[in-house]
């Protein structure tokens, strides 16, 4: 009986940390809808975010609290059950450590969230397994190999974990929020800037409650997983990629724009890509830089293909000068032939696919907060252009707008296309944004998830400038009809 009261002692605190982490995940899965706070000093609920991540730590601190409750008294009892007793004492010593362990973590580092969670959920089967050693202990009979009430626990366990976490074959996009551009990035020797807002989305795998979700909540979207979708270690690998990038093609363009740094510029043609009946298949690789053709410096996909229609006849070979593993090469590449199109005509290839070799000249240095809300991916490019251009003008650019807005930043200015605009108009909508800038091929779009906020179509970064400088002190004014650039 003294062991049935210990039971019941910490098996309260184990089921208090499970119903605590059910409540956690459904606060995490619906972390968007706080997203229109602000703190009076220009926090933005994204940023509080992080500081929630402590809030990780409870779950570990009960079960560490359940593993420890009433064991002193079973220290007591090693004379008589010193079988069962042992047993219970080792696993219960072994689960108070792992969630220690994982408590120390969290405090430690909060945004390794990966790993916190490995811990906090091996906490959790450590935990399990001492409910089924303390319950079988003591028993008799068919009752010593048999835990009910455990195995009703993982029962429940499992449903809701189904429930809540385990991914379907479908993908959900939903309404994130926003994040302050001027906050979030600070290029050296910029002022404050004016309040500019890129905007996310949540894409991810969807779970079986994104259709509860759905039915209570605005802008829900679903759609199967493709076939050659890759794994989601890759996918995060990609979309952390894809920011870095946009944040070096962001901050050379605001530079450039700033009179600062030389911008964007190609250092050649990269080979992506070689055809394997490609002319040239023997002589070039994947990876090599090409700079000139028969000593003409070519330095750019534009004057390659030009120089090889005008110059080059197919079937003739061609000196390649290139850059290989950091050494300069030429090599006597053969050409093949490519037909007329309606763009192109007859002309020579050398059977590859290539990229501009690109490179961003960044003068100064430009500091990032992370946030955990902002994995990745390239969607905040133009905004944060604009933020960073804002704080190297002197008084702005923004004229006191309160300016949202997404798209990607191409090396030329141009904004690129993005996905989940109904999702980002509708986050707009919630805050007090005067103006959301969109690709101008995504208008209605944008239009479909938030009506009556005020939209303009961009194409460029110097659509956008151009809007601020003509609206400048009529901010709000024209709310809900659309503007062109």
């Amino acid at each position: 009986m003294a062991l049935l009261h210990i039971n019941n002692k910490h098996f309260r605190y184990y089921a208090a940390s499970l119903v605590l982490s059910i409540i956690y995940i459904v606060f995490c899965e619906l972390i968007w809808l706080p997203a229109p706070l602000r703190t009076p000093s220009g926090r933005l609920w994204i940023e509080m975010i992080d500081g929630l991540l402590y809030g990780l730590a409870i779950l570990p601190l009960l079960l560490a609290i359940g593993a420890s409750a009433g064991t002193y008294r079973l220290l007591g009892a090693l004379g008589k059950k010193s079988g069962a007793v042992r047993w219970t004492i080792a696993v219960r010593g072994f689960a108070f450590a792992v969630n220690a362990a994982a408590i120390v973590l969290v405090f430690l580092d909060p945004q390794r969230l990966l790993v916190n969670l490995v811990f906090i959920a091996a906490g959790f089967l450590v935990a399990f397994i001492d409910l089924m050693v303390s319950e079988l202990a003591g028993k008799r009979g068919w009752r010593r190999f048999v835990p009910v009430r455990s195995l009703i626990w993982l029962i429940c366990i499992a449903a809701l974990l189904g429930l809540f976490v385990y991914p379907t074959s479908y993908r959900v996009t939903y309404p994130a929020m926003t994040i302050a551009m001027n906050r979030y990035a600070h290029a050296e020797g910029g002022a404050a800037g004016g309040s500019i807002s890129g905007v996310l989305v949540f894409e991810r795998p969807a779970v079986a409650a994104d259709w509860l979700y759905a039915k209570l909540f605005p802008l829900y979207e679903f759609e199967r997983k493709r076939a050659d979708e890759p794994p989601l270690t890759e996918e995060y690998s990609q979309v952390v990629t894809m920011k870095t990038n946009a944040n070096e093609v962001a901050s050379a363009i605001a530079m450039q724009k700033a009179g600062i740094g030389e911008g964007i510029s190609s250092k050649g043609v990269v080979v992506l890509g070689v055809a394997k009946d490609g002319a040239a298949k023997e002589q070039l690789e994947a990876g090599d830089v090409i700079v000139s053709l028969n000593g003409e410096p070519v330095l750019t996909i534009e004057a390659m293909t030009t120089y090889m229609a005008e110059r080059v006849e197919p079937g003739s070979t061609v000196k390649v000068g290139l850059r290989r593993n950091g050494e300069m090469l030429v090599v006597e590449a053969p050409t093949g032939k490519a037909e007329a199109s309606e763009n192109l005509p007859e002309r020579a290839v050398f059977g590859i696919s290539v990229g501009n070799d690109l490179h961003a000249d960044i003068p100064r240095k430009v500091d990032y907060r992370t946030y955990i809300a902002h994995i990745g991916g390239p969607s905040h490019g133009a905004m944060l252009t604009l933020a960073l251009i804002d704080q190297l003008t002197p008084g702005g650019v923004t004229g006191g707008i309160r300016v949202a807005g997404t798209g990607t930043i191409e090396a030329d200015g141009s904004i690129g296309l993005v996905g989940g605009v109904p999702q980002k108009a509708f986050a707009v909508s919630r805050t007090d944004a005067d103006v959301f800038f969109v690709p101008a091929a995504l208008e209605q779009d944008a239009r479909s998830g938030a009506p009556n906020l005020q939209i303009v179509p961009v194409e460029t970064i110097d659509d956008v400038l151009r809007w601020l400088k003509q609206h400048r002190g009529s901010e709000g004014d024209s709310s809900g009809s659309s503007s062109g650039a």
